[in-house]
């Protein structure tokens, strides 16, 4: 396995999702990236943020600064960062939004 140390084991792309428990916005924006991710193996980290989470224990929702709405994917890596917001089910949108590479083949789906 590899580590965040090295530059041979970096990813390309690092995507955060930020998402509000299991609305339809954040599971159809999920199914998404999740797709996306499965298309660029070994260049994508990915990683979800529920901004709902702690709010049972009090604790206010983890949406950082920048973050307008959710769900919300920002690519923090390569800079600068961008992110986008609202409807993310359309990938060749996300692709094209966050300049990431099309599949191999070229084959790009929206939503069905």
């Amino acid at each position: 396995m590899g580590t965040d140390d090295g530059a041979r084991d970096s990813p390309r792309w690092v995507l955060e999702l930020y998402v509000k428990g299991a609305s339809t916005r954040s599971l159809r924006a999920l199914e998404t990236v999740r797709k996306i991710c499965d298309d660029l193996p070994g260049t994508v980290r990915f990683r979800v943020i529920d901004v709902q989470d702690g709010l049972s224990e009090g604790v206010v929702p983890g949406i950082p600064p920048g973050i307008p709405a959710v769900p919300a994917l920002v690519r923090r890596s390569p800079s600068p960062p961008r992110t986008l917001v609202g409807d993310l089910s359309d990938d060749r949108r996300v692709r094209s939004g966050l300049d990431l590479d099309p599949p191999v083949g070229g084959q790009q789906q929206g939503p069905t």
